[in-house]
């Protein structure tokens, strides 16, 4: 018997290597082990120990290369922060706030009335003015605007009583000026800036104003200095 099983053996590995003579180099011999199993050759490897294999092999691809469950790949994650994207976590859109922007408030100019221009066609008499006070200012004869407005020597038109002014004829009753100027003066109790302009004679009152930056109501304060021009 013994010696049987030594015959049958070399006649398989004979066939053997008779056979892998005839095939390719690149297939591998088939090796059928023996019924007894008791044979040093190699034997299939059980289910379980090839499903563990393939479960490794997997395991390793999927770490290599991630795939979503459906199949479809995914890139990798990155830890850089992509430009594009905001540093929101919720994925909601940033509330931008809008400052109110500053009002910028630009002063009104004040209007300085210049000194009356030429002769007007009408004048109102302010307090402390009078008619002849009024043709030494326009250049008026003192005659003619008395005559003009149904006045005489004796006659104190009151404050904003509307004189009309001549258009022709020049003052002739000595000099225009009262008091030279340029210079300045220095405001008494009472004094208006159309008392000090009849006082100087030729001055206007909004010549007063111009100099020394005065405002409406033109209220001056005694001892206040004014430059007269």
């Amino acid at each position: 018997m013994k010696n049987r099983f030594w015959i049958i053996l070399l006649i398989i590995i004979f066939a053997s290597s008779v056979s892998a003579c005839e095939k390719s180099a690149s297939n591998a011999p088939i090796v059928t082990p023996t019924a007894n199993g008791s044979l040093p050759f190699p034997t299939p490897l059980p289910s379980s120990a090839i499903s563990s294999i393939l479960a490794g092999t997997q395991t390793a691809q999927a770490l290599a290369n991630p795939t979503k469950a459906n199949g479809a790949t995914t890139a990798p994650t990155s830890n850089a922060t992509n430009s594009s994207t905001t540093a929101n976590p919720t994925g909601t859109q940033p509330v931008v706030q809008v400052l109110p922007t500053e009002t910028r408030v630009v002063p009104t100019a004040i209007v300085v009335p210049s000194a009356t221009p030429g002769r007007p066609a009408t004048y109102t008499l302010q307090p402390g003015e009078f008619p002849f006070c009024i043709a030494r200012r326009f250049n008026v004869n003192a005659t003619d605007i008395l005559n003009l407005n149904g006045l005489n020597l004796n006659s104190h038109p009151a404050a904003g009583t509307v004189l009309h002014i001549p258009q022709t004829g020049v003052w002739s009753s000595g000099a225009r000026a009262l008091i030279p100027h340029p210079t300045t003066y220095t405001v008494n109790a009472g004094d208006t800036i159309y008392t000090i302009a009849c006082a100087f004679g030729d001055v206007d009152p909004n010549a007063i104003i111009i100099a020394n930056a005065l405002k409406s109501p033109y209220t001056l304060t005694s001892g206040q200095t004014l430059n007269i021009p």
